[in-house]
């Protein structure tokens, strides 16, 4: 068995709380990007559909794709607070995914 370290070398309730604390909201945040990944399936779906031209299947696309990038910028903002970087990278992050996915969903209803 391992001795126990010096009492000034062990972690303190508040330190192994933050840990808990930032492990919670990256599980969190890789949720969000999880489930933006998701709505955007949804909307890729509903591009490739039989009837996707109809009004209907337009209007679901289009929340979808809002849903997927709302909740993608999310998970990117947590994520990127709590590794400290970039403070504002994510704004770029998310408006990249939006852009990429109303273009992919746009080439798919041509085709």
């Amino acid at each position: 068995m391992a001795p126990a370290p010096p009492e000034d070398r062990r972690p303190s309730l508040r330190h192994v709380r933050a840990a808990q604390l930032r492990a919670r909201a990256r599980r969190g945040a890789i949720g969000k990007v999880i489930l933006g990944m998701v709505f955007l399936m949804g909307a890729l779906a509903y591009a490739r559909a039989p009837d996707r031209h109809s009004r209907q299947s337009l209007l679901w696309m289009t929340g979808l794709l809002v849903m997927s990038t709302t909740y993608m910028a999310i998970g990117v903002r947590v994520l990127s607070r709590i590794l400290r970087r970039g403070p504002r990278l994510w704004v770029a992050a998310a408006a990249v995914w939006g852009f990429l996915s109303t273009v992919l969903v746009g080439f798919l209803l041509r085709g």
